[in-house]
């Protein structure tokens, strides 16, 4: 695996369990992860597991997922 690849599934792997695991705002959570934005981690973490952060954490935590 190409160390980027490997770089991005950690980080995303960080983030999916602090989303399921913390209350931390999504921007915060971006920035702890290494993105400089919350627009920029929102992509690709959306690209990489396939719906977006805050809906991650909603349906990690059994709540109705959003419209």
């Amino acid at each position: 695996m190409p160390p980027l690849t490997y770089l991005l599934n950690w980080r995303m792997s960080l983030a999916a369990r602090a989303l399921r695991e913390d209350d931390t705002p999504v921007v915060s959570l971006a920035q702890s992860v290494g993105y400089t934005s919350e627009s920029a981690f929102s992509n690709a973490f959306k690209r990489t597991v396939g719906v977006a952060p805050k809906r991650y954490r909603d349906a990690a935590r059994g709540r109705p997922v959003r419209a």
